[in-house]
């Protein structure tokens, strides 16, 4: 069974990372890495067009409070989101409250140590 989530009010700090919900402020950092090429087709989705695309995006994230922004050095580098799974489909989590995690991150960062 999908879990409520709300992480609007979460803030996570780890060495290297802080985990942060976005907000409008964020859509500069976030068209960057969304609009490369190979970021978010992994997880089914091409890079955004325009800023515009980016910002309607962005709202649905602060909306929905169940997106963090991953935050390094002050600078959003991607996004970490706690998603919905198919409980039609995964029935042997019927008893169990859980939620999917998926996440992108900008091609600069990637193996980054």
């Amino acid at each position: 069974m999908n879990a409520e989530i709300d992480v609007s009010n979460v803030v996570l700090h780890t060495d290297r990372l802080i985990l942060r919900p976005f907000t409008l402020d964020d859509l500069d950092d976030f068209y960057e890495y969304a609009s490369m090429d190979g970021v978010g087709q992994p997880v089914g989705w091409l890079p955004h067009r325009d800023k515009e695309e980016s910002l309607t995006v962005l709202q649905r994230f602060v909306e929905e409070k169940k997106t963090f922004a991953l935050e390094l050095d002050g600078k959003v580098v991607g996004s970490l989101g706690i998603e919905e799974y198919d409980e039609e489909q995964l029935t042997e989590f019927r008893d169990k409250l859980g939620r999917e995690i998926g996440y992108v991150l900008s091609k600069p960062y990637w193996g980054a140590a």
